[in-house]
C-alpha cells in the first residue's frame, strides 16, 4: 500500500527559487547533486504567489503545511515566533505550528571578507551557475579568456623553424634569439593578464557586494538548499 503525499503550499515572490526548490523535491538526484533530502516521492508541492496567497488567507481557504520563501507580506508576525532551526551568514529557516520560512538579512555580510566565506559554501551547492560569482570563478574566467590571446600573439612573435640542412649556423642563432625574445614576450604578457584580472576580481566582487538585491537572491537559494537537506522533512513530519 502506498503511502499518500504530503502537501506542501510554497508562497513565493521569487519564482527561480520556487522552481529550484520544486527541482530538488521532485527529481530523484539526490547522489548527483551530492547533498540528501526529504524522500521525492513523498511530497506534493503547490505553488502560490503572494498576490494568490493573501486571496486565500482572506476567504480563510488555508489548510496544511505553508512555506514562505522571503518576505511575503503577514510573515514579519511570523518570523518573531518561529523556531529557529538554521542561522548561518544571515539566512535563517525555521516553522511555527505549520507555518515555516526561508528568510535572510543581507546586512549580516558586513564585511568582504564575511561575504566572499559565504560565496565559497554557495558555491558547492546546486544553484545556478550565475549566483556562483566567486573570486576564484572571476579570476579563471579572466585569465582563460586572454591568456588564449597572449599566446596567439606571442607565437606571431615567433619565427617557424627552417630546414635543418639549409639553415646556416647565423640562422639558427638568430631563430633562437628570436624565439628566446617571444618567450619573454609571452611571459611578460602573462604577467599582465593576471593583474589585470586581479584589478577586475576586485572590482566585480565589490560591485556584487554592493548589490544587495542579488545578495539577498543568493542567500535565498543558500536557505532553500540547506532546507531541502536539513529541515523540510523534519518539518513535513511533525
Amino acid at each position: 500500500m502506498f503511502e499518500a503525499k504530503k502537501t506542501l503550499i510554497v508562497v513565493y515572490k521569487d519564482e527561480m527559487l520556487m522552481n529550484q526548490l520544486r527541482k530538488m523535491v521532485e527529481t530523484h538526484d539526490d547522489n548527483e547533486q551530492n547533498i540528501v533530502g526529504i524522500r521525492d516521492d513523498s511530497i506534493n508541492i503547490v505553488s502560490w504567489t503572494e498576490k494568490v496567497w493573501l486571496g486565500n488567507k482572506k476567504a480563510g481557504n488555508i489548510q496544511g503545511k505553508i512555506l514562505f520563501i522571503g518576505e511575503i507580506k503577514g510573515t514579519d508576525k511570523l518570523i518573531p515566533v518561529i523556531d529557529v532551526k538554521f542561522d548561518e551568514y544571515g539566512v535563517r529557516f525555521g516553522w511555527a505550528g505549520n507555518q515555516a520560512i526561508v528568510y535572510a538579512d543581507p546586512k549580516a555580510l558586513t564585511t568582504r571578507e564575511d561575504y566572499d566565506a559565504f560565496l565559497e559554501k554557495l558555491s558547492v551547492l546546486p544553484v545556478p551557475d550565475s549566483l556562483k560569482a566567486t573570486k576564484k570563478s572571476i579570476a579563471t574566467a579572466d585569465i582563460d579568456h586572454e591568456s588564449d590571446a597572449t599566446i596567439e600573439s606571442a607565437t606571431e612573435d615567433v619565427p617557424e623553424n627552417t630546414d635543418a640542412e639549409t639553415a646556416v649556423t647565423d640562422k639558427k642563432k638568430h631563430q633562437k634569439g628570436d624565439i628566446f625574445k617571444g618567450v619573454k614576450k609571452a611571459f611578460s604578457k602573462s604577467v599582465d593578464v593576471f593583474e589585470k584580472a586581479n584589478e577586475r576580481v576586485a572590482s566585480k566582487t565589490e560591485e556584487v557586494f554592493r548589490n544587495k538585491t542579488l545578495m539577498k537572491q543568493q542567500m535565498l537559494f543558500y536557505g532553500v538548499v540547506k532546507l531541502y537537506s536539513d529541515g523540510l522533512e523534519k518539518f513535513m513530519n511533525m
